[in-house]
């Protein structure tokens, strides 16, 4: 509103009404700007509400839990305003989780029903549908989550699901593409959608995780600088990561259009990684690759990482692929590493220009030997 031609924001804050002076004079560009005032206002109320509103829910379930059971579909449904916080991958896999825990114990039956045999039950139903130890994991992992909170809000006094009824976790064979697959992969890409190619390409040049580089802005590209920002879905991280010049001569060349972008859209826009993965397992099937879950949308992260495992150090690899623990990649690419120093022991042990070599000492010593049959 406008007093004495000065612009004034007035808002309503539960049951008090505030007024605040935006400080401006009360003239056209002015207005614009008080529109932004008011709108971060907006923003701010409307994240109390949500706060005020969970808290009071929280507050009214913990005062009649003595008195009355709920359901897990309650439960679930008490546990979304905390899910809310999360990323958007975290709550999808919880929905996925809960979609398979319901095969097992329905959504009407009250929490303090659900007992240890539940969780041995769910267990194998996920082992029974030939899911990885990865997934298994992590869909009871997100189940178990949920039984903890309702222990903290005294739902329950202690949660059915523990991990000793879980597998133990796999240590994977790193298996990145073989040349022949990843160029007929991309060679079949390009012929069919070049927008599919092109996010193909970039996840073998940048070694993102699907869901991190469809996350990827214009304004996250520098290429003056040559690096890239990204938010790391799986941990909530924020991260600058290096763009080689080929990743950049690929961009220059193939994605153009992304200099007419404004700054906040995103480079592959329309694209999700449930579409992605649909259209990654069809082209797949054309050209008969089988193995569900050894060839998939990450085997592009791990070639690059298996690639540069055998030039970089690992403190480096381990910073392109954004591990917090250099122990994490060393365990993924153990193998690569290696390899790589055993080439290197053996192109130094053969080298017959060297006075120290340990080859060369061995050879006299065996030369010894021959002449000398009783030594």
């Amino acid at each position: 509103m406008k007093v004495k031609g000065w612009i004034y924001i007035q808002y309503r804050d539960g049951q008090v009404r505030r007024t605040v002076s935006t400080k401006l004079r009360a003239t056209e560009e002015n207005l614009k700007k008080a529109e932004a005032m008011k709108n971060e206002i907006a923003k701010k109320v409307e994240i109390k509400k949500s706060d005020l509103k969970y808290r009071d829910l929280m507050k009214t379930v913990e005062s009649k839990n003595s008195i009355k059971d709920i359901t897990i579909e309650r439960a679930v449904e008490i546990y979304k305003h905390k899910l809310a916080l999360t990323s958007h991958s975290y709550r999808y896999r919880f929905g996925v989780a809960m979609n398979h825990f319901y095969k097992i114990v329905p959504a009407n039956q009250k929490v303090s029903k659900v007992t240890y045999e539940h969780s041995l039950r769910f267990v194998k139903y996920l082992i029974d549908r030939k899911l990885s130890n990865a997934s298994i994991r992590t869909y009871y992992e997100h189940v178990k989550v949920l039984f903890l909170f309702l222990v903290k809000h005294k739902h329950l006094l202690s949660s059915p699901l523990n991990t000793e009824v879980l597998p133990r976790k796999t240590k994977k064979t790193i298996m990145p593409f073989e040349k022949s697959m990843r160029d007929d992969i991309l060679m079949a890409a390009k012929e069919a959608d070049v927008t599919f190619f092109n996010i193909l390409v970039l996840l073998l040049l940048t070694g993102l995780r699907p869901i991190d580089l469809l996350k990827i802005k214009v304004r996250d590209l520098n290429f003056a600088q040559k690096i890239m920002f990204i938010k790391i879905s799986k941990t909530g991280k924020e991260a600058y990561n290096p763009m080689s010049n080929l990743l950049i001569n690929f961009m220059s060349k193939e994605m153009k259009y992304i200099m007419d972008l404004d700054g906040d859209q995103l480079i592959f826009e329309g694209y999700t990684v449930p579409r992605l993965g649909r259209r990654f397992r069809r082209l797949k099937s054309r050209l008969g690759i089988k193995e569900r879950y050894v060839w998939t949308l990450k085997t592009f992260r791990k070639s690059i990482g298996t690639h540069y495992a055998g030039f970089l150090p690992i403190q480096d690899v381990a910073l392109l692929l954004n591990h917090d623990e250099v122990e994490t990649t060393r365990a993924y690419y153990a193998a690569t590493y290696i390899d790589n120093v055993r080439n290197k022991m053996n192109e130094l042990d053969e080298r017959s220009d060297d006075p120290n070599s340990i080859s060369i000492t061995l050879a006299k010593l065996d030369n010894l030997g021959n002449k000398n049959p009783n030594k």
